[in-house]
């Protein structure tokens, strides 16, 4: 099901949930953005069509969109949106595409991915909540899968039946969880110890943990001003949960321990 992990290309996160409202586009963005100040190319693609909030986290406005490609309305060259060096592209920016709208739009959001692939070391899929179609075409282009996880039953129930879904399609399939709104690591430890025990119980799989996100006033504050922490001053006590899940992702791209060492590899 998903990208052949031993190509020499950009390493592809996919974040997904089970339901909406629990921080996917904060952590998409500013992760990409976390790894961007440690030097590294990145390109975010928004495909939670119509409920595009990615822009409006960076306090950006889309000019352009993949919708708007594929009706002729606008050119490849015209998508991508640059904020401080972060890329952006976005699907859609209204909701209600037709269904051949739809057809049209996974050939040109591949077409986007081969685009980005030749400069960018990662590239980060924010999809819509729940197992629809964009959510599985991320998963099958991307080398992870981020899980956010909250601690709210119908929330962990949600992502447990998305997870087992894709599981049940490839058992191998490489998950990790974000644990978000978390008071401290001990609890985000035992909420990511929680959900591999249902995974384990029920399907006899685990998943790996990357890190978590506290339930902070400067995480409220970076969304409501619409400034990624990484861009706030003074720098706050919180990104360093930031600066460690970007490490852990690093962990799992191999060809990308140190910036720009994808492009040396490409050219031997």
């Amino acid at each position: 099901m998903r990208n052949d992990n031993s190509r020499k290309g950009p390493f592809i996160l996919a974040t997904v949930s089970g339901k909406g409202g629990v921080g996917k586009s904060m952590a998409t963005v500013n992760l990409a953005d976390t790894l961007r100040t440690m030097g590294y190319t990145v390109a975010v693609i928004d495909a939670d069509l119509g409920l595009s909030n990615c822009a409006t986290l960076l306090n950006e406005q889309a000019d352009a969109t993949v919708a708007e490609w594929i009706r002729g309305q606008c050119s490849m060259e015209d998508l991508p949106l640059d904020s401080d060096g972060l890329t952006l592209i976005t699907g859609a920016s209204k909701p209600g595409l037709s269904d051949k709208d739809m057809e049209m739009l996974f050939e040109a959001m591949d077409q986007v991915i081969v685009a980005l692939s030749e400069y960018y070391d990662f590239i980060f899929i924010d999809t819509p909540a729940g197992s629809g179609e964009l959510s599985l075409w991320a998963l099958d282009r991307a080398h992870l899968g981020m899980i956010m996880l909250v601690n709210e039953p119908t929330a962990i129930s949600d992502v447990y039946r998305f997870c087992k879904y894709v599981l049940q399609i490839d058992p191998t399939y490489p998950f990790a969880s974000i644990v978000n709104f978390a008071d401290g690591e001990d609890e985000a430890g035992r909420i990511h110890e929680r959900f591999n025990t249902i995974l384990q119980y029920f399907m006899q799989q685990q998943v790996s943990y990357l890190g978590f996100i506290p339930a902070s006033e400067q995480v409220r504050a970076s969304i409501r001003d619409q400034v990624p922490l990484t861009r706030r001053q003074p720098r706050p006590e919180v990104i360093k949960e930031f600066d460690f899940i970007a490490h852990n992702i690093l962990g799992k791209a191999p060809d990308l321990q140190t910036p720009g060492a994808r492009q040396t590899v490409s050219h031997e």
